[in-house]
């Protein structure tokens, strides 16, 4: 996580450069970026989401209208939101006055590109609408609606062509009115917005309001390098009466940062490995970033960190980050030492889970003064926060048999089982060429040296919502102590890797095109994963339950054809079910309804894993599952 404002500087500088290099039409051997062309978390949710016809009296709301994103997961807050389109995250907002933004941009909510999109071609993209909002307030003069808005941030920014647009419906007429409208431009901080809404006909029940951007994709000569552009970011976004034009202050303190790992290099790593020295493995610091984005002095009660064995084998454990008067604007990067042991008596995987909690005045809104991070132990090392925001590759003339290595160290003596990929899909799959999958040892000096391993006819494979892909070795491979873990390309064209921005570990990334090696220049981390041990459990894990227990019976377990899935409690909100196999890849994904079921009849015999889970993360939860 990049905090501070001269590393801020340079990320952008970093990100404006390689925008221009990736769409220069004389394509040399290089490492590029590219913008993803799909969002593989909204793949996997194939959501169903409401028309805005037929909405009935009782869908209106009153007011105040407050959403921060904070509390949401990947999609709008559906008791807010009529309709899905926005991506909401933390990865790709720099430095919001909140955390979690909306981020409209060039594809739609599964993911995947417009029918509509086009080279060049200016086209309405994402929408963003409000539900029906009672405004029957007849002559009300106080009444205002205002937002922060963001263009490009970590992403790729929207041209002078593209536009962010907020339309006003007129319930009389049934027609969308234009409100404002923002142009695009580079990278800026997040700027408010406030309109007044005091005619006549916008002062009815069922009024309605929506975000909008025009999109248009660049041309490119090479179909695996065109991606996902124009990003906008909208966070905030407040409707109340009893306001005025210069009601522009926020009496909040909020997270605006993401918590990150608790490790020194790695965001997971295998448990047993852990164990040989957590101490010298730990961080020697929390760190959370937190903005008062009020107008005057405020004072934080209490900053407490809550530290949960999610095996249930150990207490919770609270350590207090103390009180702290903050000044109008103030942007802390809160830095202290903490002494969490991370034990527990699991023997092979463990986790734990992190919460970051601000105490302060009643009226603070509570929904952005907490935060979650988890803390992986499974059987893999990893860099990368689990989340792709750009491609990664090599191109161009003279990159074939070009090599990529990520640099790992094993702590312990252990088996390499597996390497798990996630790579971006592009057009018609263009990036889905023959490689080599290899590792090499340690020369000596920090740099790939001997292949230790090579296994011909490697293919990007593509599993959705940044689930990585498993190619399992086919031979036994100890190792300790660095290691490398890449390919040998067959052609010179890109295979469109994901990349992580949030987390940086370029120092660990090494290509070579002209038979020197060479450290990437790009700040970020691959989404490349050594996995070790006898289990290949992937990344499904128990994930905590926030705030909501579910109680489901699955039977018959073991199952032979139909396996039936019972949810014996009432659940607020709609659920949805993954079925893994146990490389990782999604065999089957739905709507989980009260009763359900799913035909077995076509799978082999062994070990799979089924995931429950809401579209706001309060409940995620993996059973397994035994197919006789």
């Amino acid at each position: 996580m990049q905090t501070d404002s001269f590393h801020i500087l340079i990320k952008r500088i970093i990100y404006t450069a390689f925008f221009i290099v990736l769409y220069s039409t004389n394509i040399n051997a290089q490492e590029v970026l590219i913008p993803l062309m799909e969002n593989p978390a909204l793949k996997a949710f194939q959501k169903n989401h409401s028309a805005l016809k037929g909405l009935k009296a009782t869908d209106t709301l009153e007011l105040p209208f407050l959403d921060d994103f904070s509390t949401s997961y990947l999609y709008p807050d559906a008791s807010l939101w009529a309709d899905s389109f926005a991506f909401i995250n933390n990865s790709y907002p720099d430095l919001p006055p909140s955390i979690g933004v909306a981020t409209l941009d060039a594809i739609d909510d599964k993911g995947s590109f417009y029918q509509r999109a086009g080279y060049e071609i200016s086209f309405t993209a994402d929408y963003l609408t409000s539900k029906p909002i009672n405004l029957d307030y007849p002559g009300d003069q106080s009444i205002y609606l205002s937002f922060y808005y963001q263009p490009q941030g970590l992403g790729d920014n929207p041209e002078e062509k593209d536009s962010l647009i907020l339309e006003f419906y007129d319930v009389q007429d049934s027609v969308w009115n234009k409100a404002w409208s923002m142009q695009g431009k580079p990278n800026q901080a997040f700027e408010q917005v406030i309109i007044q809404i005091n005619q006549s006909k916008y002062l009815k029940k069922g009024f309605r309001f929506r975000f909008r951007n025009r999109a248009s994709l660049s041309s490119s000569s090479v179909p695996s390098k065109v991606g996902n552009v124009d990003h906008w970011h909208i966070d905030y976004v407040y409707l109340d009466k009893n306001r005025n034009a210069n009601d522009l202050v926020k009496h909040d303190i909020a997270f605006v940062s993401p918590m990150q790992s608790f490790l020194k290099d790695y965001s997971a790593m295998p448990w047993k490995h852990f164990l040989t020295n957590p101490a010298a493995l730990l961080k020697t610091n929390i760190e959370v970033v937190y903005r008062n984005n009020d107008n005057v002095n405020r004072l934080i009660e209490r900053l407490d960190f809550i530290f949960k064995d999610n095996s249930g084998n150990q207490a919770n454990d609270t350590l207090e980050g103390g009180s702290s008067d903050m000044t109008p604007g103030l942007l802390v990067n809160y830095k202290a030492p903490f002494s969490y042991s991370f034990i527990t008596n699991t023997p092979d995987t463990a986790s734990f889970t992190v919460t970051a909690k601000i105490t302060t005045d009643d009226f603070d809104p509570l929904m952005n003064n907490k935060i979650h991070y988890l803390q992986k132990f499974y059987n893999y090392y990893a860099y990368d926060d689990g989340s792709a925001e750009v491609g990664y590759g090599l191109i161009g003339e003279g990159t074939k048999y070009a090599k990529l290595a990520y640099q790992f160290n094993a702590y312990k003596k252990d088996t390499l089982q597996a390497v798990q990929m996630y790579f971006n899909r592009t057009y018609n799959d263009a990036s889905k060429k023959y490689f080599y999958l290899t590792v090499w040892e340690d020369d000596g000096t920090g740099q790939p040296g001997e292949i230790l391993y090579q296994k011909e006819g490697a293919l990007p494979e593509y599993s959705g919502l940044n689930q990585f892909y498993t190619y399992t070795l086919d031979t036994t491979l100890i190792l300790q102590g660095k290691f490398y873990v890449g390919w040998i390309q067959t052609t010179e064209d890109l295979l469109n890797l994901g990349m992580d921005i949030n987390t940086v570990s370029n120092e660990k990334i090494f290509y070579n095109i002209t038979g020197t090696w060479t450290k990437s220049k790009y700040e970020g981390s691959l989404m490349i994963r050594p996995v070790f041990g006898k289990s290949l459990v992937t990344a499904v894990a128990k994930v905590p339950d926030f705030s909501q227990n579910i109680e489901l019976k699955i039977y018959p377990n073991p199952v032979n054809d139909i396996l039936n899935i019972r949810i014996d409690n009432q659940i607020s909100g709609q659920l949805y079910m993954h079925l893994f196999n146990t490389k990782g890849s999604i065999l089957y994904q739905n709507a989980l309804q009260k009763q359900t079921s799913i035909d077995f009849s076509g799978y082999r015999q062994g070990i799979y894993f089924l995931k429950v889970f809401d579209k706001t993360n309060k409940i995620n939860k993996t059973y397994k599952i035994i197919k006789r």
